[in-house]
């Protein structure tokens, strides 16, 4: 290829400035990028981690060990961009006007690189202390009750009794269980299926009602069942719809009103710690704390134990020398264990995002 030497100069600026413009037009689609790839990869990392945690305090209070808990406060992706860019340009130069050159392989890069500086805080105080070990809010039940078509995981794991029907958490050798409150629990779930039965919550009120819709006459033989199981002796049958007021109230015999008694978190925890299984040498020393016999929410959950990191694990986490995990096929404790997780969570966000006292680590990461 012949070039002059003014040629050879405008054709090195060209291509410089080619291969700056290629390469920054890149760099525009950086951000975007690193959002899409970025965002997940975080959220996972979160979520994964947030499940083990949980089950490590289920794990260690079933092991009479102190647990504790980390809240993620932030995440901040510090990215850089570097870029590069070369021609080499081989030239014959002498004498003549004119020469032999030849343009040889030309480069061009640009490094991304992203350094993440995560803060942690530990979760404790009074405060978390306090909405730890109290009944969820009856209002905040009403809610997850009537947002799903399958509420009866709902009504089995966080209701601990309605109107003195008692769903309990363990039974004493001379309790039996009560089936009444499963019957309460399909009939309620049947009829909310069938978009008969709602929560509905009046806000300026601070009231909380159930109300029965029985205009086409269907279901009338479970509704009445539900309202003698109930002991709603004190309501308008022929009402409609009909309408009972729900409160945490003392539940008194005789009256119009349905009275629930909510679990706690941490008693949602102490049914996770119980489903989590034993070895005889645990039963032997006895390094694990022991559960009186399991209510109906208890027997439906399952914590196996391995020696060997599990392969199809919902959650798994490593201790003493064994691995305890969530089967991945196992959903009544996947969705007990979510249930959970959300309502542990929320409790930490409602302190740990208001909370200046609390010391924050800060760890950034570089690779």
């Amino acid at each position: 290829m012949k070039l002059t030497h003014n040629n050879a100069v405008y054709t090195l600026r060209f291509v410089i400035a080619s291969i700056l413009i290629s390469v920054l037009a890149s760099c525009s689609n950086v951000g975007p990028l690193s959002i899409s790839s970025g965002r997940l990869s975080y959220n996972d990392a979160i979520i994964t981690t947030e499940n083990q945690q949980i089950l490590m305090v289920a794990v260690n209070n079933r092991y009479k060990e102190r647990g504790h808990l980390l809240s993620v406060a932030s995440v901040t992706a510090n990215v850089s961009i570097s870029t590069s860019a070369g021609v080499q340009l081989g030239l014959g130069l002498g004498n003549s006007s004119d020469y032999a050159g030849n343009l040889v392989p030309l480069t061009a890069g640009a490094v991304y690189e992203e350094n993440p500086t995560i803060s942690y805080v530990p979760v404790g105080g009074e405060q978390y202390s306090q909405q730890l070990f109290s009944p969820i809010a009856v209002t905040v039940f009403a809610q997850l009750a009537g947002s799903i078509n399958d509420p009866a995981g709902i009504y089995m794991s966080l209701i601990s009794s309605i109107n003195g029907i008692y769903n309990p958490d363990f039974l004493l050798p001379e309790m039996k269980i009560d089936p009444r409150f499963m019957r309460i629990v399909k009939i309620m779930e049947k009829l909310t299926q069938a978009h008969r039965l709602q929560w509905v919550q009046d806000f300026q009120k601070n009231s909380l009602f159930v109300t029965i819709d029985r205009s086409d006459g269907l279901f009338k033989t479970e509704i009445n069942e539900l309202i003698a199981l109930l002991g709603l002796t004190n309501i308008k049958t022929n009402s409609q719809p009909l309408i009972v007021p729900v409160s945490s109230d003392i539940y008194l015999p005789g009256g119009n009103i349905i009275s629930i008694k909510t679990r706690s978190v941490w008693g949602m925890t102490e049914l996770l710690s119980a489903a989590i299984e034993l070895s005889a040498e645990d039963l032997e020393n006895s390094t694990a704390a022991t559960y009186l016999t399991k209510g109906f929410t208890a027997k439906l959950l399952h914590i196996h134990v391995a020696k060997k990191k599990p392969e199809n694990a919902y959650v798994a986490v490593p201790h003493h020398d064994r691995w305890f995990y969530i089967d991945n096929t196992d959903h009544a404790t996947k969705r007990y264990f979510g249930l959970l997780g959300n309502l542990l969570y929320a409790t930490i966000t409602d302190n740990v995002g208001g909370s200046s006292a609390a010391p924050v680590l800060t760890v950034p990461v570089s690779n």
